[in-house]
């Protein structure tokens, strides 16, 4: 009797240890598939939104910032480009003021990088729905605000492009592309990606035929 009874506590102990693993490989199995969930399924979501609303803002940004640095310093095509013309009224050289360009890249690259350290310091706001990764809950719910970090500095890079606008005319277009590195920190983990916008800074039509040196962009 006193054997079976031994026996009966001991499968009574096994049974227990046995539930005790199997509620413990459950628990950790959730906890496993939670987080493969998160970063396989919600990242990729909130990332791609995220990017989408901060690339959003950053163009109105670099936009406004451009336009209130040419509206200050009122800088105009001829305060930018020279052009020259020989005796038959045809282009002979076409110069950049790399002062006045250099001046405007510092004014604007300035401001853009106040402004999106200004952004980083508010963040962006997503809806708790959409951690859930169920497109239909996208924008339900609270608002949880998310922390943006400006990466490195904002670069300023001058460019020109020539294209025909008529007979004997040609549009000359200067502008800025302008890229912004910004890191973005979510739960459990960090990613960062550039945003990147060419602005137009001047334009003019040029009547005469320019030399083909400068239509491959060769004019500083």
């Amino acid at each position: 009797m006193k054997n079976y009874a031994c026996k009966i506590k001991k499968k009574k102990r096994l049974s227990r240890k046995a539930k005790f693993r199997i509620a413990l490989a459950s628990i950790l199995l959730v906890i496993v598939g939670v987080f493969f969930y998160y970063f396989k399924i919600v990242c990729p979501i909130i990332i791609t939104l995220s990017e989408e609303k901060v690339r959003s803002l950053s163009t109105q940004i670099i936009s406004n910032s451009i336009a209130e640095v040419l509206t200050e310093e009122n800088f105009s095509y001829d305060d930018i480009v020279t052009i020259t013309y020989d005796s038959n009224n045809d282009v002979k050289t076409i110069e950049v003021n790399s002062v006045n360009v250099n001046l405007v890249a510092r004014y604007v690259t300035t401001l853009v990088q106040t402004e999106m350290n200004d952004l980083g310091e508010e963040g962006i706001d997503i809806a708790l729905g959409t951690f859930t990764g169920i497109p239909f809950l996208f924008g339900v719910g609270p608002m949880i605000s998310l922390q943006l970090v400006p990466v490195g500095t904002v670069t300023t890079l001058f460019k020109s492009d020539f294209s025909t606008a008529g007979i004997n005319q040609t549009l000359h277009q200067l502008y800025f592309e302008i890229k912004a590195n910004v890191g973005m920190v979510l739960p459990a983990m960090t990613t960062n990606f550039e945003t990147s916008l060419d602005v137009i800074l001047c334009e003019q039509v040029i009547v005469g035929k320019i030399p083909e040196i400068y239509l491959q962009g060769q004019i500083i």
